[in-house]
């Protein structure tokens, strides 16, 4: 699975699974340019990867929810790595709260990072490559809550589920100029924000719906995205991948149950 020779963008990397990601593809080989909107985390990030792993690291700081953002976004990345063949589309946040009480800012702002910014950044990557003759990857991050059903995120879910769709479309469009196009739905994976967010009895809840009897880690995710783009699915194209320990045979704890208490 090597990727000597190839640079990777990877959105919402300064920290848990984008931060990974960019160690797996820097680990087989890819130079990475990393962003995220906080410049201090981001400058910190690139300096760790380049020494630790030997290859090039640089950092643009970006709002993946704004369209010239993101153009500025590849022009640095390309001006200072060369041409882009990899994206890697992880950027995202979120908040928790049921429909009646959900805000319409928190909306836009959940919808706008995950669902846009992917537009946004997919649109770009496809004609950069388009223009360059790349034949290029593109990987877009969903979730298990994007196929499982919870109350409390349905501004997450809906974002997600649109996710999937738009990579089905992307990858039709894009396959006549060699771009692969497809995504990876994590379950719950053990970082620091999910340690914040979350309670021990939750945890517990969640746990009991794997098949595989443990928590998933940022390097699950990045290793299947590192398969995804490399020659090993040369011929994959328009799929998102679960990686969720068996979740799905099972469904979701409920989040507002656990997570919203008299809110719920």
């Amino acid at each position: 699975m090597e990727l000597v020779g190839q640079t990777a963008i990877v959105t919402g990397a300064s920290k848990g699974i984008g931060y990974e990601v960019a160690a797996y593809l820097m680990l087989h080989g890819a130079d990475v340019v990393i962003t995220a909107r906080g410049e201090e985390e981001l400058r910190t990030a690139a300096q760790q990867l380049s020494n630790t792993y030997g290859r090039r690291a640089a950092y643009v700081v970006c709002d993946v929810s704004d369209s010239a953002s993101v153009t500025r976004l590849f022009e640095r990345a390309s001006a200072e790595l060369g041409d882009i063949s990899i994206l890697v589309n992880n950027a995202g946040n979120s908040t928790l709260d049921t429909i009646d009480n959900l805000s319409e800012a928190d909306w836009d702002s959940v919808l706008g990072t995950h669902l846009k910014g992917t537009f946004l950044c997919t649109r770009a990557a496809i004609n950069h490559m388009k223009s360059r003759g790349i034949h290029g990857v593109i990987i877009n991050t969903s979730s298990i809550e994007s196929v499982a059903t919870t109350r409390g995120n349905a501004h997450y879910s809906a974002a997600k589920a649109g996710i999937d769709k738009f990579t089905e479309v992307a990858a039709l469009e894009a396959g006549r100029h060699g771009i692969r196009v497809n995504g990876v739905a994590p379950g719950v994976i053990v970082t620091p924000m999910t340690n914040e967010v979350t309670t021990a009895e939750f945890q517990q809840a969640w746990r009991q719906t794997f098949s595989v009897d443990r928590f998933g880690e940022p390097a699950d995710i990045a290793k299947a995205v590192t398969f995804l783009a490399s020659d090993y699915a040369s011929w994959i194209t328009g799929v998102t991948l679960l990686v969720d320990g068996g979740t799905h045979l099972r469904g979701l704890p409920d989040y507002a149950d656990h997570l919203l208490g008299d809110k719920g």
